[in-house]
């Protein structure tokens, strides 16, 4: 009994001088932490400070190389949109030009044709009234020698030369002795080259063929002044 009440009191002892020796190193710990946390934060703060300004750096390379990229699309952008627009604005200007070029050229190109036309159209005009002239004259002295010529088949005293509609009226047997009578009675119109009957001559022709053809006998004395609208008709 004695025995146990020794070695209870003695684990006693050893458990107290054991709290005493733990709480004397615990206020010495106590007392220690603020070096020791200061100590750390001294050696812990310029690493501390080297990271928070790489770390700086490196968000702000990476915002100036995002702003950078946009600050450069966007100066692309504008940059395109002005060279498009001085690029229109200069095909604008290089069109019109062209066009005004172009017109030029044109307007001197139709000049000269006009201007070449012209003279050959004067010429052939000019040529044109020449073979005119020369075949109204020649059917003109044609229509005159003609009941003078070899081949006319009727007495040149019986032809009478009006002119117009028609050029001839040829009354045959009127100037033959011989005979008492006039065969027939003949319009004669007179055509040379390639020239064919007018709308008149024409009209002449059909009342001819038609055989609207009479005889009238006028006297001028007393009838004239007397005469009823139509009377001649």
């Amino acid at each position: 009994m004695d025995q146990l009440l020794f070695i209870l009191l003695l684990l006693f002892l050893i458990a107290v001088g054991a709290i005493v020796y733990l709480n004397t190193r615990l206020v010495e710990a106590r007392a220690a932490l603020p070096g020791l946390v200061q100590s750390s934060i001294e050696d812990w703060r310029p690493r501390l400070e080297e990271e928070i300004i790489r770390r700086e750096r490196l968000r702000f390379r990476e915002w100036h190389e995002r702003e950078l990229e946009v600050v450069l699309a966007r100066a692309q952008r504008e940059a395109l949109l002005a060279a498009h627009e001085r690029f229109q604005q200069w095909c604008e200007q290089e069109l019109l030009v062209s066009r005004r070029e172009q017109q030029d050229l044109a307007v001197r190109e139709a000049r000269r044709l006009l201007a070449e036309w012209k003279t050959e159209q004067e010429k052939q005009i000019r040529q044109d009234a020449i073979q005119r002239s020369q075949a109204v004259t020649v059917g003109k002295v044609t229509e005159h020698l003609v009941p003078h010529l070899p081949n006319f088949n009727f007495n040149p005293k019986d032809a009478r030369f009006i002119g117009s509609p028609i050029d001839f009226i040829i009354f045959d047997g009127l100037n033959n002795d011989e005979e008492s009578q006039i065969r027939e009675v003949v319009f004669l119109e007179i055509k040379t080259g390639t020239s064919a009957l007018t709308r008149r001559e024409r009209l002449v022709r059909d009342a001819i063929k038609a055989g609207r053809v009479r005889w009238l006998e006028w006297s001028g004395n007393n009838m004239l002044p007397t005469a009823n609208p139509g009377h001649f008709e």
